[in-house]
């Protein structure tokens, strides 16, 4: 009997710190689960079906992967959060960040990446609604559709990043600012 005991709290322990790691970690897919928290799969899954079922996290599957979110995430929020969890995916973000209406070429060379490549990275992108991509004669360039939401999950769920594009912004700012100066200079 005893035995049991604990291993219904060892079980409602692990259960708990899924949900915690799901909270803190938006997108979150099963092998990342798995692995950050050290469980074994099928316990995950199984803790993941509870978790679901009780309404205390949601699921979206998005390409390969289901991911999951706590609840409180609204639901527009899970496929962004799901693409900043993907490296290529969230450089592409952030470098539309800081220079819209950049073309495949320009993304390409960036990531260092072919055009195929990156091509297939931003249909991702365009087809999930958060880049939207228009003609300027033969040249696709692409735009971040709503900056603002982008920008609020990086810097909530990804402060390192936040940082990183803080500097960035700011250090334009400054170039900005002394490139008038040198104006009313002359």
């Amino acid at each position: 009997m005893r035995n049991a005991k604990n291993n219904d709290e060892e079980t409602s322990e692990n259960r708990q710190r899924i949900y915690e790691f799901i909270k803190n970690n938006p997108g979150a897919h099963l092998r990342m689960i798995c692995r950050e928290l050290e469980l074994a799969m099928g316990a995950t899954q199984h803790h993941l079906a509870i978790l679901e079922k009780s309404g205390r996290i949601k699921s979206k599957r998005i390409n390969l992967h289901r991911h999951y979110y706590a609840s409180e995430v609204l639901d527009v929020q899970h496929t962004l959060l799901a693409f900043l969890r993907q490296e290529t995916a969230k450089d592409i973000l952030m470098y539309l960040i800081e220079h819209p209406s950049s073309t495949q070429t320009d993304i390409a060379n960036f990531k260092n990446f072919s055009l195929p490549t990156i091509s297939w990275h931003m249909s991702r992108l365009v087809e999930s609604g958060i880049v939207s991509s228009r003609k300027d004669g033969k040249i696709i360039k692409y735009d971040v559709i709503d900056v603002k939401s982008v920008a609020a999950l990086v810097k909530v769920y990804h402060p390192n990043i936040w940082d990183k594009l803080s500097d960035s912004l700011a250090e334009m700012f400054l170039e900005l600012a002394s490139r008038t100066e040198e104006k009313d200079e002359k």
